[in-house]
């Protein structure tokens, strides 16, 4: 008797080692399964906060709302997208003004591009970076309906800016993003024009090109007020800034006479304080959850200190070795570009 119970004993021995092995093993600590999640506080990363990577990446998941007009606000990364079609202020004509000002001389439509990324978190601030770029062409015959070749302008302007955004929901409904940061904004025009001039009793081929660059830097704030209807969102965004602004004008002559290729160069440089207003309206359509379309205007006003091209033809441009009058170098202006936008916008 005592060696069947022996035998039995044994035998439930050697069934339940095995268990408690195998349970033993499962518990055992290891680098390789060690679990931690990717939001915890040791796995962060600065400017980052839990809730920014939890993105599902369902892109064109069905609106929803937290009640039949209202849509929370949205956290985490945004990225949008724009074409623009913009007005931009010619240059003027330098000389025919007080103290050699500028007199403007019309308007010319450009295409551009403008791109805004960053990221709003829960606490309800974030960061944001813009960049926008418009350039273009048209074509100019000066004031003297002699001249048979028209002169070639190209007008440029782009602006960067980061900003520090907070955002405060409203009572009233809709929510409102005050914002601070830093700003550059460059502005420029080139010409070009060729004709056919006397130098020394010949005939000489003669091109004319004007290059006047600005380059501001400065600071900036504004603010933005979105209000939502369903999936219809309007916003207003109004900032003001002040910069100081590098000014470089640059002109040459290029004469191509039998035998012998001349060059004629002149350089001015100056400094001015620039006051800037930019104002934007947009209206936007949510066509999914994190995808919406938006279209509107935006105006930009630089008040005064933008040095600007003389499009006067080469034969009473100041600027050129065949040209006479006066108002020669820098000579400064206010810039308008106003427009419209249109593009998409995805939002977390």
């Amino acid at each position: 008797m005592p060696l069947k119970k022996f035998m039995i004993f044994s035998a439930l021995a050697a069934l339940l080692a095995p268990c408690q092995t195998a349970n033993a093993q499962m518990h055992v600590p290891s680098a390789e399964f060690e679990h931690r999640g990717i939001e915890s506080i040791d796995s962060t990363r600065p400017f980052a906060s839990p809730g920014v990577f939890d993105y599902d990446t369902q892109a064109f998941a069905p609106l929803e709302f937290t009640n039949d007009e209202e849509k929370d606000p949205n956290t985490g990364f945004f990225l949008t997208y724009d074409r623009t079609y913009t007005s931009v202020s010619r240059p003027g004509i330098i000389g025919d003004g007080e103290n050699g000002s500028l007199v403007a001389s019309g308007n010319n439509y450009i295409w551009g591009t403008r791109c805004e990324a960053g990221w709003i978190t829960d606490a309800d601030d974030g960061w944001s970076l813009a960049f926008q770029n418009s350039r273009g062409i048209f074509f100019s015959s000066g004031q003297d309906s002699s001249v048979q070749n028209p002169m070639l302008i190209t007008n440029r302007f782009a602006t960067v800016e980061i900003n520090k955004i907070y955002r405060q929901q409203m009572k009233s409904g809709g929510y409102f993003e005050p914002y601070i940061g830093a700003q550059y904004i460059n502005v420029s025009d080139e010409t070009l024009l060729d004709t056919l001039q006397t130098l020394n009793g010949v005939s000489a081929g003669n091109r004319f090109k004007q290059e006047a660059n600005n380059n501001a830097f400065g600071i900036h704030a504004g603010a933005r007020f979105n209000k939502r209807r369903g999936r219809w969102r309007t916003t207003t965004d109004g900032a003001i800034a002040a910069a100081y602004n590098q000014q470089r004008y640059f002109a040459t002559d290029l004469t191509n006479t039998p035998g012998l290729i001349g060059i004629t160069e002149t350089y001015s440089e100056g400094q001015s304080f620039v006051p800037m207003l930019d104002l934007q309206f947009e209206l936007a359509y949510n066509i999914s959850r994190d995808i919406t379309l938006r279209t509107g205007v935006q105006t930009m006003w630089i008040f005064d200190g933008i040095a600007r091209a003389n499009t006067k033809p080469t034969d009473v441009n100041p600027n050129s070795f065949f040209g006479t009058g006066t108002g020669a170098g820098l000579s400064e202006d206010s810039f308008i570009a106003a427009g419209f936008i249109f593009g998409f916008e995805w939002r977390r």
